[in-house]
């Protein structure tokens, strides 16, 4: 599209969509207002059927900063490496369709922050990502919100999620990247932990705001009870387990009410088909994964506490938190450790299964779990 910025961008900002036409006016109209920085936007879109495109086109026309459209195979991370490679800034920002930056100087002091990492440390091996918050019509603190956007700000393996925005310069992306595109969900977790092992990840000064719908829609209980599966299939290595779940995943103007059944049928047979050793050797793994992991159970009780007392949960967590790093971390971590957690997400699983087809046959779909 032609536009009339001819500078280069300090920024690209690349944006996935499938069927997003009632967000794109208001998105495009958030970005107008970001100040002090020179934009591109990239959208890639993934084949979508309700006029997101044509809204795109309607809305670039009123924009100081080029708007360009990519059309290509559904997939978010092929669509975000496609909007990568013909992206022109030098800062790369992978942003979702449904998420705000109220603050309009969120993007200059970004880049002004990363600059300073980038300069001082890692070889410019530096990615940043805003504070999630949610956007609730339900104004009264929710627990699994203040939870969700609690463990978002925290420096810890598989906290920083693509919902938070993905900001890193271009060359770093082309060294660390791309997205890993024979997955079908999680590349925004696995491009994190790769930059975690080699360079940094920091928290910018601005929040960005997400819509909850997904997890209206879906429900709360149940959409964590996927994305849990998801996370420990990602971070133990057994990603083909995940093959089946796409159909479990609708575009934002589709989505519904979760049924888990699928996903715990199907990764159970996978699971007994395994070899015995094998079989031993992915719930050992997991044991690994749950146990690392079990520091969540602490800050979960700090969001808790901080809620009862009518404050907002902290940060980087609380006194529980920082009571299991000191003392309780040690206890469970070696083998028979690994091995009584292991057991125990064992149990669960078989019982999750159950009361998820019980529900089904009962019609109990929708039910909380």
């Amino acid at each position: 599209m032609p536009s009339s910025a001819s500078a280069t961008p300090e920024l690209s900002v690349i944006v996935p969509v499938l069927n997003e036409a009632d967000g794109i006016e208001g998105f495009l109209g958030m970005l107008a207002r970001q100040k002090g920085i020179g934009l591109e936007v990239v959208f890639s879109d993934g084949g979508s059927s309700d006029g997101t495109v044509d809204k795109v086109l309607q809305a670039a026309g009123g924009c100081s900063f080029p708007v360009v459209v990519l059309h290509g195979e559904r997939g978010r991370a092929r669509q975000m490496n496609s909007g990568a490679a013909a992206a022109h800034g030098e800062w790369l920002l992978f942003l979702h369709a449904d998420s705000l930056l109220p603050n309009p100087q969120s993007l200059t002091s970004a880049l002004s922050l990363l600059r300073e990492e980038s300069a001082r440390c890692c070889s410019g091996r530096v990615m940043g990502h805003f504070a999630l918050r949610f956007d609730r019509g339900d104004k009264r603190p929710g627990f699994g919100y203040s939870f969700c956007e609690c463990k978002a700000r925290l420096d810890r393996p598989g906290c920083t999620l693509g919902d938070q925005g993905l900001i890193l310069s271009k060359r770093f992306f082309a060294e660390i990247g791309p997205f890993d595109e024979s997955l079908s969900v999680g590349e925004d977790v696995t491009l994190a932990e790769r930059v975690r092992r080699c360079g940094r990840i920091i928290l910018l000064p601005a929040e960005i705001v997400t819509s909850p719908r997904r997890f209206e829609a879906e429900g709360f209980r149940k959409r964590q009870i996927l994305n849990a599966v998801i996370m420990a299939c990602l971070c133990t290595g057994r990603t083909s387990l995940l093959d089946s779940l796409p159909a479990l995943y609708h575009s934002q103007d589709r989505t519904r009410p979760l049924d888990l059944h699928p996903c715990f049928r199907e990764i159970g047979a996978r699971i007994a088909e395994m070899p015995f050793r094998d079989r031993w050797a992915f719930w050992y793994a997991i044991g690994r994964y749950v146990r690392d992991n079990a520091w969540q159970l602490a800050l979960m009780l700090d969001v808790r506490r901080s809620l009862a007392q009518g404050e907002s949960p902290a940060g980087g967590g609380g006194r529980m938190l920082a009571f299991y790093d000191r003392f309780l971390d040690r206890l469970t971590d070696h083998p028979p450790g690994r091995w009584l957690t292991a057991g125990l997400v064992w149990v669960w699983f078989i019982m999750s299964r159950r009361r998820v087809y019980q529900g089904e046959v009962m019609g109990g779909n929708n039910r909380p779990m």
